[in-house]
């Protein structure tokens, strides 16, 4: 998966029955090809595009080359802290996808050495540490601490349904550590020793319902009625047989 979204050419789509004037639709293509032209003269954006080709084109180590350099001019150049974010979270996306985990993580850790602690833009780089560390068969419990950092930047973004879907998205990942940890409990000791808690996954389980019942609190008190009963209709599918 690639996680720089910020660099996609679907951030350039034009509604397609849009009420516009023939005025402003000429305004808004004139502001799209501007955009395209920075893009296509920006060195860092074209290296990084380059790299998308070459790793769609599986010519993987010419794709790796091109995020590589795109991750050294971003830097050289002064680009944007958004850019060199961009650039390397690209590349720790092919780190990713080649399987290389160690330097997906290492990459990471550089893009988030870059930022604050409670800065919104963080979250979609824990969201991908845990992508990572899921892949590549770290515990349930270190995956699960990315989310709950993410969890708790978006309770502070004064966005409740963001956070809500906070919650559950931790939510999820608790439920499967505390499954396998009933899994380990039913094959014998040695395995069970190696479960997240003593008590054969139960306390992440609840942990898992406590979580879901806040994000259907909080769907509830912004009113989103429809949303607050699929949250306890995931609780439902989460909790084990």
């Amino acid at each position: 998966s690639d996680w720089s979204s910020d660099v996609c050419s679907s951030d350039l789509r034009l509604p397609s029955r849009s009420p516009l004037s023939a005025l402003a639709m000429a305004a808004a293509i004139g502001a799209a090809f501007r955009y395209l032209s920075f893009k296509k003269s920006d060195p860092v954006s074209r290296l990084i595009e380059d790299s998308k080709q070459l790793h769609r084109k599986k010519a993987y180590d010419a794709s790796l080359a091109a995020a590589i350099e795109a991750c050294k001019l971003a830097a050289a150049d002064g680009s944007s802290p958004s850019q060199q974010r961009a650039a390397l979270m690209h590349l720790a996306a092919l780190h990713h996808a080649m399987s290389r985990f160690d330097d997906a993580l290492s990459t990471l850790d550089e893009v988030e050495g870059k930022m604050a602690e409670d800065d919104l833009d963080l979250v979609p780089v824990l969201h991908a540490r845990a992508d990572v560390l899921d892949s590549s068969g770290k515990p349930l419990a270190l995956v699960a601490a990315q989310f709950a950092r993410a969890q708790k930047i978006r309770k502070r973004s004064g966005r409740p349904m963001d956070a809500a879907n906070a919650a559950m998205n931790l939510a999820r990942v608790l439920a499967r550590e505390s499954q396998e940890a009933l899994v380990d409990s039913a094959v014998g000791p040695p395995a069970a020793e190696k479960a997240s808690t003593g008590s054969a996954g139960v306390a992440p389980l609840e942990r898992a319902e406590s979580l879901a019942l806040e994000a259907h609190g909080i769907a509830l008190a912004a009113g989103d009625v429809s949303r607050a009963a699929a949250f306890v209709d995931i609780l439902e599918i989460l909790r084990p047989g």
